[in-house]
């Protein structure tokens, strides 16, 4: 889901009880769940950024975060904290964001900077002949943000002298003369970029995790209950539907498997619900009911808040998080999995 607005905690939400489903739907749309993961990293760019302004160079910040994880929702966050400006005399472009290419290559690269920043011969030249255009256009627009998504497809896409290629450009990005940060978001795999190369691991010290919750441990329970209040306290109803209570926190986590993507697309269908059914809180019906409409089929053969869930994470056959033979190598969603039958069977 692409959030855009950072969430604050209402004490009054008795107005919600005379709004309509669509007024709804448009606020839940545009909340940020601003959790502790993501604050660490909100409160490092505003403070680094005053020391890029001050030393006049960029540096790198490397963002680890699996599908679904939030990346999406924080880079609107930072375009929301860092806003375009449009006037009759200059436009700046404070947040610049693209895609690694389906073919990673300097130029490729460049390429794709150069067309975020609005560069109509983004594909003219090599990368030498860019760096130049690139450089000017990033002082020119007000460039503060570089962000750099799906960057594990370097490494899966390029050999390892690839790999060195790319890091030396991400290098030469941190040496242009603009006061900013470079992030770079992917999964674990991003780091063999950063890894490859000795000056970018110094330009690029800075590492932070979006995490997949769970309740494996104490700090990841307090963790995982603290994100469940704040999705409560946003959620456009006129009462609290106390989501972080662990009868609904349990089979919460082994609906979504800790993915907040996940969860708030869920959320989502539990508030058409629990507003169709009349009630300005969302109950446990309103969660089985917005499981079925979102998986449908799946939902069948495992729904975590049915009175007949055994408590078990649905990796089972059919099951939405199922595990499938073709797929061996999927650590990701095998460790997920395993926290999810921790934390489904704790209690």
């Amino acid at each position: 889901m692409n959030a855009d607005a950072v969430l604050i905690p209402a004490n009054d939400r008795s107005h919600w009880a005379n709004a309509s489903l669509s007024q709804r739907l448009e606020k839940f749309q545009g909340i940020f769940v601003k959790h502790k993961a993501i604050k660490k990293v909100a409160d490092f760019v505003e403070a680094e950024l005053v020391l890029r302004k001050v030393e006049m160079k960029a540096n790198g910040v490397l963002v680890i975060a699996g599908s679904g994880s939030g990346k999406t929702s924080f880079v609107n966050f930072l375009k929301r904290q860092y806003p375009d400006v449009d006037t009759p005399t200059r436009s700046t472009r404070p947040v610049v964001c693209f895609k690694v290419p389906a073919v990673p290559s300097p130029s490729s690269m460049g390429s794709a900077l150069l067309k975020a920043l609005g560069d109509p011969l983004y594909d003219r030249g090599t990368w030498e002949d860019k760096k130049d255009r690139a450089e000017n256009l990033l002082l020119k627009a007000g460039t503060i943000i570089i962000a750099i998504d799906d960057f594990q497809d370097v490494p899966s896409r390029r050999k390892a002298r690839g790999v060195e290629h790319i890091a030396n450009w991400i290098r030469d990005l941190c040496d242009f003369k603009f006061p900013g940060l470079v992030f770079a978001l992917g999964t674990e795999q991003a780091a063999v970029v950063r890894d490859a190369h000795d000056q970018l691991r110094r330009r690029m010290q800075a590492r932070f995790e979006l995490p997949v919750f769970s309740m494996a441990s104490e700090t990841d329970i307090k963790n995982y209950l603290s994100l469940l209040e704040l999705v409560d306290r946003g959620l456009p109803l006129a009462e609290h539907s106390e989501l972080k209570s662990m009868r609904l926190a349990r089979p919460l986590l082994a609906a979504t498997n800790g993915i907040l993507d996940y969860l708030m697309k869920l959320m989502a269908r539990a508030l058409v619900r629990a507003v169709q059914r009349g009630s300005e809180r969302i109950e446990k019906v309103d969660l089985e009911l917005g499981f079925e409409d979102l998986h449908q089929v799946a939902a069948v053969a495992g729904n975590p808040f049915a009175a007949d869930w055994n408590g078990e994470a649905l990796t089972g056959p059919g099951q939405i998080f199922e595990l499938r033979q073709d797929e061996p190598d999927d650590a990701n969603l095998k460790k997920a999995s395993r926290r999810g039958q921790r934390a489904t069977k704790a209690g």
